[in-house]
């Protein structure tokens, strides 16, 4: 259950982008003593709006520490609204189908949101627009949550000395075997280069003095350098690349994603639209950022892109025979962007499905051929 103390914390937040001439006190005052109406809107992957919806809602009162909450069902707009009286705020809400399309069979990857992520009352009344998608047909995929070290620059207590397989502190740039799932050599075992990823990390001074004297007193005492002082207390601009040398392979940015369910892309990749090259960029402050479902795909995580790989192509160009696979939630470490992502792909050739079933990873089965029932994956890794 939520606390107090979080409820305030994202109060005081939304008071500090609002504008607004009034207080944090005021504010906070009259946001809570408010009847809040929080507005689901419930959307199938075309858009289409799912009558019947049903939402169960977790609210909190900050001011006495109590818990309520509601069971919703959406109209024949797929809209609910969730209210909660004066000094109550909805803290978590989530979405499933309708009883009547549980009772047919039909499944769905529900949604969840709360006010760790989307939730995010700095009026009253609060509107949010979900998409609910059905469960299709999960298959078997190869899948692994990736990373690779990203540094060379050594802190000032390092006895080692800086590996020097690793690029430099700002540009990095490795090959990567999608069938292999394998960074190719030296930091891993892949045999064909399918693509490169490029990231690129550029300094762009500190928010204010005190965070760059923060810096200079670490480095005065010994504990860092400066380049460490830069990524720690400095703003950043971390970009990550994705090229294909091979003709008619490529990416593209899904046009949908959904952060707050298992299944973050739409169920199959594109025909078409691949691009050779595809640029992500994120933009790293020193301030506390709020992330709502108007600006949640400025962070690099909340993205994904699919991409089409070992293309043969016919003597008209046209695709042959392909293989296709998706990146999802490519991540900014304290030094770059993109370095740590998951990675699924589709071993039968033009077969664009990628609803991974979450119980069969076919990469664990080719590492333990002998271990008859491979554990599921974890949360952090699982998702679609």
């Amino acid at each position: 259950m939520r606390t107090s103390s979080l409820v305030i914390m994202v109060l005081a937040s939304a008071c500090a982008l609002s504008g607004h001439a009034e207080t944090y006190k005021e504010k906070s005052q009259r946001l809570t003593a408010s009847p809040k109406e929080l507005t689901i809107h419930v959307v199938d992957e075309d858009g289409k709006p799912l009558a019947g919806a049903r939402g169960d809602s977790i609210s909190f009162n900050p001011k006495n520490g109590r818990h309520g909450g509601d069971d919703w069902v959406a109209d024949l707009n797929g809209r609910f609204i969730c209210k909660d009286p004066p000094y109550f705020f909805t803290t978590d809400m989530r979405v499933s189908l309708s009883n009547s399309e549980a009772a047919a069979g039909w499944k769905s990857y529900d949604v969840t949101i709360t006010q760790f992520d989307f939730l995010r009352f700095e009026e009253p009344k609060l509107a949010l627009k979900v998409t609910l998608p059905y469960v299709r047909k999960p298959i078997p995929l190869k899948a692994k949550q990736e990373g690779f070290s990203h540094r060379r620059v050594n802190g000032p207590k390092d006895t080692e000395p800086a590996d020097p397989r690793l690029p430099d502190l700002a540009i990095t740039e490795v090959g990567y075997d999608a069938e292999l799932l394998e960074l190719m050599p030296p930091l891993g075992q892949g045999k064909h280069t399918d693509f490169t990823i490029k990231i690129i990390s550029v300094f762009r001074g500190f928010e204010d003095a005190n965070l760059e004297r923060r810096a200079v007193v670490d480095v005065n005492r010994g504990l860092d350098t400066l380049d460490e002082g830069k990524v720690r207390y400095g703003n950043w601009t971390h970009s990550v690349t994705y090229r294909f040398p091979n003709k008619g392979d490529g990416i593209i940015l899904s046009p949908q994603f959904w952060p707050y369910c298992k299944l973050m892309m739409p169920h199959k990749a594109p025909e078409d639209g691949y691009s050779p090259e595809f640029t992500l960029k994120e933009e790293v402050r020193q301030v506390y950022k709020l992330t709502n479902l108007s600006n949640y795909r400025d962070e690099m995580k909340n993205n994904g892109m699919f991409l089409r790989i070992r293309t043969q192509l016919d003597k008209d160009g046209n695709v042959a025979s392909a293989h296709y696979a998706k990146i999802v939630s490519p991540l900014v470490t304290p030094l770059s962007a993109g370095n740590v992502f998951k990675i699924l792909y589709n071993p039968t050739p033009n077969d664009r499905n990628l609803e991974y079933d979450l119980k069969t990873n076919l990469r664990w089965q080719e590492l333990h051929p002998l271990s008859k029932e491979p554990p599921p994956w974890s949360y952090d890794v699982d998702s679609n």
